[in-house]
């Protein structure tokens, strides 16, 4: 079920390889995977401060590198779909809210607005002449794609 969101999440094109394989549920423990997915939303989350910083100018804007970090997201998010397993609804280190669980239609919503506000975020700033007029709303809208999710359904 959150299989299918994670795939929603972070977009078709990123999702193939996370998706191709077989169920590996087995291969982790349910500590583990929650460990493995907070890892993953770390990096995920170092990135995105940089897109965040470049576009409200805290530092140096560059076209390229913030297309590096975009791709990064990408990367990073195709690696979630094994995340998302049943057996880690109850793991008490998760920050997952039950609702997540329960509302598999708002997070599955919530995961195809982020995959398709990154997917534009990364071919928009693979354009020659992006600059920082055309990143602002671009990061802004990923951005807030990111915080509706973990409004509705992470814990504080």
């Amino acid at each position: 079920m959150l299989k299918k969101i994670a795939l929603l999440a972070i977009g078709g094109a990123f999702a193939t390889t996370a998706f191709a394989a077989a169920d590996h549920s087995d291969l982790f423990k349910a500590d583990d995977l929650v460990k493995y997915r907070q890892s993953i939303y770390q990096v995920m989350s170092a990135q995105a401060n940089v897109l965040g910083a470049m576009a409200k100018g805290e530092i140096e804007f560059n076209a390229e590198e913030l297309h590096e970090r975009s791709m990064n997201i990408g990367n990073a998010a195709k690696l979630l779909g094994e995340t998302y397993k049943p057996k880690t609804k109850d793991v008490k280190e998760s920050n997952m809210l039950a609702v997540a669980w329960e509302d598999s239609d708002g997070m599955a919503e919530k995961g195809k607005a982020f995959g398709e506000n990154l997917q534009a975020l990364i071919a928009a700033s693979g354009e020659p002449g992006f600059d920082e007029k055309q990143a602002r709303p671009a990061v802004a809208k990923l951005l807030k794609s990111c915080k509706a999710c973990h409004d509705d359904y992470r814990a504080k």
